[in-house]
């Protein structure tokens, strides 16, 4: 809080960390964007200094158009002039952290040399990476020189894109607390689930349950699982997940939906079934929608009949089940397993945050 007499500081830090929350919360919610490759180069530049910059310059301009983008000197607004460091190490140091440090583990960025200058294009010849910090000058020459505020947020946009896809290709650090409870365990895995994510979390919280069945009953050689949006018939799959005998065939083939079922989906997994020859079908799904419970009961019956085996189970089935077969251990290794499958297989930051989240909050 400013002092008595004293004007807050410019720009608005609340404002500005306001602005940002909305802006990442819809780059993370969308797939692809637009993120020039000389923005990706700068998001991901060895130098420290260039990483925290480009998006403490730019949301300091956007939250506050009168403010000069390529100032680095403390000012109170007069003459474009402001207080980046103080800025980065209110908004986007806390924000930096809240996602896995993407940017780097650094509490004050702008205490460092590179950024010790009145402006960013100050002393470029004694530069190291001369030429990353040129391309950082010209980009935020270009949007001080534009001054639009809509320009700004363009700019902003992408290079945000840019952070979210280097996040992409960090390991999260999901801690696990040495004990976890069956009922925190059915806990977590609800909450978590209760988002829709186009498939994403329930088949992360399947394939982790399943591979920590493998582990601890020894009832199948490997569990091998598909990306989300690989479709079955282009990896030559049988279904979402595959349980793998001793001797390397199918022993269970495993269709994870993140919503009721009806009588066409059921139809389509007995099909696939009979493709690959498999006997044993587990479908788990929330439920099936009630208009079609007869329908697909009869389904069930008439696949039976023809030598396929459809079983359906909701995910607090299978954990209600296969959990306390296994004991406390495994409780706590399916916990960790869950952050294992959304890093492996490259789950959208935003679904891996949610998990870590979760656990940081047990």
């Amino acid at each position: 809080m400013a002092k008595a007499g004293r004007p807050l500081p410019r720009p608005d830090r609340a404002a500005a960390a306001l602005k940002l929350d909305e802006l990442w919360e819809a780059v993370l919610n969308q797939e692809g964007g637009d993120c020039p490759p000389e923005i990706a180069r700068l998001v991901n530049s060895g130098q420290t200094a260039i990483r925290f910059c480009l998006p403490t310059q730019l949301l300091g301009k956007l939250a506050d158009p009168d403010l000069d983008a390529m100032c680095l000197q403390k000012g109170d607004g007069e003459a474009g002039r402001w207080d980046p460091r103080g800025f980065a190490t209110k908004v986007i140091v806390p924000w930096n952290r809240d996602n896995q440090s993407v940017l780097g583990p650094s509490g004050d960025p702008y205490v460092s040399n590179p950024l010790r200058r009145p402006r960013v294009d100050a002393g470029l010849d004694q530069m190291d990476d001369r030429e990353q910090w040129e391309t950082l000058c010209r980009l935020l020459r270009e949007v001080e020189e534009t001054n639009d505020p809509g320009h700004t947020e363009q700019v902003f946009t992408r290079v945000l894109t840019a952070i979210r896809d280097r996040l992409r290709e960090l390991t999260f650090t999901y801690v696990v607390p040495s004990r976890v409870s069956l009922r925190q365990a059915m806990e977590l895995v609800r909450i978590y689930v209760s988002q829709r994510s186009g498939g994403d979390r329930g088949l992360a919280i399947a394939a982790a349950l399943f591979e920590t069945t493998r582990k601890h009953l020894g009832l199948y050689r490997e569990i091998r699982r598909n990306v989300i949006n690989a479709a079955d018939a282009a990896t030559n799959s049988a279904a979402d997940l595959e349980c793998i005998s001793a001797d390397g065939t199918v022993k269970l083939a495993v269709e994870v939906k993140e919503r009721r079922v009806g009588g066409a989906d059921v139809q389509d997994m007995v099909a696939k079934a009979r493709l690959h020859g498999i006997t044993e079908f587990l479908i788990c799904a929330d439920g099936i929608l009630s208009a079609e419970q007869e329908a697909v009961e009869r389904i069930f019956a008439v696949a039976w009949a023809s030598g396929t085996n459809l079983y359906h189970l909701t995910m607090a089935d299978l954990m209600r089940t296969a959990l306390p077969l296994m004991g406390e251990e495994s409780i706590r290794d399916f916990v960790a397993e869950v952050g294992r499958q959304l890093d492996t297989f490259g789950t959208q930051p935003r679904h891996r945050q949610a998990w870590k989240t979760l656990l940081d909050q047990l």
